[in-house]
């Protein structure tokens, strides 16, 4: 596994990939409850299937959880000098749904797309 970290304000999340999958360093990442959004050095193709970690500090007190998600690929698109891609994540158990849409949230790691509410 190779594992990265992202700040969001006070706010980090761990992302954990197989070795065998590297996406290398993502920009600008946002996270919600239906999925991910980030710019990548490569194109990963449409459709593709990628399962990954995520170490999440829930809002309040408590212990980092592990969300394991799964998502497909629903684009990958140019964008600058990398590609934008989108992920939508498949089968999280409700409360990962509700950890994940708390967190994101509060923290303002929601694209425009979701305008953080």
């Amino acid at each position: 596994m190779t594992t990265t970290t992202y700040s969001f304000g006070d706010y980090n999340v761990s992302l954990a990939l197989d070795e065998n999958e590297p996406l290398g360093k993502l920009d600008d990442l946002h996270i919600c409850h239906l999925g991910m959004k980030f710019i990548s050095a490569r194109r990963i193709p449409e459709f593709s299937v990628y399962e990954f970690e995520m170490s999440l500090k829930p809002v309040g007190p408590g212990d980092p959880i592990q969300v394991k998600c799964c998502g497909i690929v629903v684009s990958s698109q140019p964008e600058g000098a990398g590609y934008r891609t989108i992920i939508h994540f498949s089968g999280l158990c409700k409360d990962d749904v509700h950890c994940l849409d708390a967190l994101t949230k509060a923290n303002k790691m929601r694209c425009d797309y979701c305008a953080n509410c």
